[in-house]
């Protein structure tokens, strides 16, 4: 747990990283929560689902943690969010293009992270891992996936319900180690109030929940209680064909005293 200051309230960061390797042989998401070692108030959340065959999924994953981790140590209290995460997602773009050059591998990655500092909270995504930002019980923010069904319903081409049902509407528009550079969505809030959650969701998990039931579930209980019942549920709807299934919450809890 982790006091952030925000007068007039002091915050205290509830947080929480969950997993399950879903009905897949191998886990190829990756999860952190981080503490800045140069801004001991900052606090990182991480999640990096993998995609690629053979060890091409785990081995882009690893690499958004690691480096997210060097980044964040060097990471100083005054320093830009929009910077981090464009730095992130630059550097491990490029690198996961040279692994897939030297090892002939396809290591491509999703991205969602949330960056929590005293005066405000930032978060960004790449690829079809959501970031919820849930205020009063209700959703105050999804990320909007990098997919063909998302351009489709975006671009007026087809109606949600109608997207969501293409054969294509899965597939990745853009991912950390892809074709392309990957244009990472950043969006931030000043002034965050006590009780605001943000939660990072891999497509394992958020496909088989809806946001009114995540929304309704971010309060009630400390965050492993939240993500052990969402995964729960997700897991069983899922009828043994649930894919990794991944989650990071941080909450602005009172701070003990406040």
């Amino acid at each position: 747990m982790s006091a952030v200051q925000e007068s007039p309230n002091v915050f205290s960061i509830a947080a929480c990283a969950a997993q399950h390797p879903g009905d897949r042989p191998e886990q190829q998401d990756r999860v952190a929560i981080l503490r800045g070692r140069r801004a001991p108030r900052c606090v990182l959340g991480l999640l990096a689902d993998g995609v690629g065959g053979r060890a091409g999924g785990s081995l882009a994953s690893e690499q958004v943690m690691t480096t997210a981790q060097r980044l964040f140590d060097e990471h100083g209290p005054d320093d830009s969010a929009d910077r981090f995460f464009e730095d992130l997602v630059s550097e491990v773009h490029v690198v996961l293009q040279l692994a897939g050059v030297t090892a002939a591998l396809e290591p491509h990655s999703t991205l969602a992270a949330v960056l929590v500092q005293p005066h405000r909270v930032d978060w960004c995504h790449v690829g079809d891992s959501r970031v919820y930002h849930v205020r009063d019980g209700r959703i105050a923010h999804r990320s909007l996936d990098d997919t063909y069904g998302e351009q489709l319903r975006r671009e007026g081409r087809m109606n949600a319900d109608r997207a969501r049902l293409h054969p294509s509407a899965a597939r990745l528009t853009q991912a950390l180690g892809g074709s392309r550079v990957p244009c990472p969505t950043v969006t931030g809030i000043r002034e965050p109030r006590l009780g605001d959650a943000f939660l990072l969701c891999s497509d394992g998990a958020w496909r088989d929940l809806d946001d009114e039931e995540i929304a309704g579930a971010i309060d009630v209980g400390a965050p492993r209680e939240v993500l052990g019942d969402l995964i729960g549920r997700a897991r069983g709807r899922a009828q043994g064909h649930g894919d990794n299934c991944s989650m990071v919450l941080l909450r602005l809890d009172p701070a003990p005293g406040a």
